[in-house]
């Protein structure tokens, strides 16, 4: 089973205000894995070389971004799909608005049943929060050891996606 890592953040459910922070679970990312750890992986298990995967693969990123570019959602099978999405600011009227409105251009993908992970595939473990690591690293260049109290909560600005308390993702 892999191993993967999570920080607990307080905070406040956008549902319920009024209602107290809570704990939520966080995804921590535990490292990358780049493009040429990948090409090698993909090279070993296969009859292509490093350089027929980097080429592949880069050829498969133009046609992709060419087909979001013109509008269309990519259907990879066995691997998800991909769409554009984008955000605007809001008129009053129909007439008031101009494309110059539009913003936050972005990808969206939805991972196929194939890619989608189960939480019985994981084990989880518990990490320091990224404001005690910070903390601890400080105090470590500020010439002394430091105990932070563990995971005492705090917004960590760490990998936590999501939309809503408890639905958190890697990042």
């Amino acid at each position: 089973m892999a191993n993967v890592f999570y920080a607990l953040v307080k905070r406040r459910n956008p549902l319920k205000k009024d209602a107290p922070q809570l704990y939520y679970a966080a995804a921590q990312k535990s490292g990358d894995l780049t493009f040429d750890e990948l090409k090698a992986s993909i090279a070993h298990a296969t009859m292509a070389t490093a350089a027929d995967v980097s080429h592949i693969v880069e050829s498969l990123l133009k046609v992709m971004s060419d087909g979001l570019k013109s509008g269309k959602s990519v259907f990879l099978d066995k691997f998800g799909k991909f769409r554009l999405s984008f955000s605007s600011k809001g008129a009053k009227t129909m007439k008031e608005f101009g494309t110059e409105m539009i913003r936050g251009i972005h990808i969206v993908f939805r991972p196929s049943k194939e890619l989608q992970i189960r939480k019985g595939e994981l084990t989880f473990e518990q990490k320091e929060t990224v404001a005690d690591q910070k903390a601890a690293l400080k105090a470590k260049i500020n010439g002394g050891g430091s105990n932070t109290g563990g995971n005492t909560g705090g917004n960590t600005g760490g990998n936590t996606g999501g939309d809503k308390p408890g639905d958190e993702s890697m990042g």
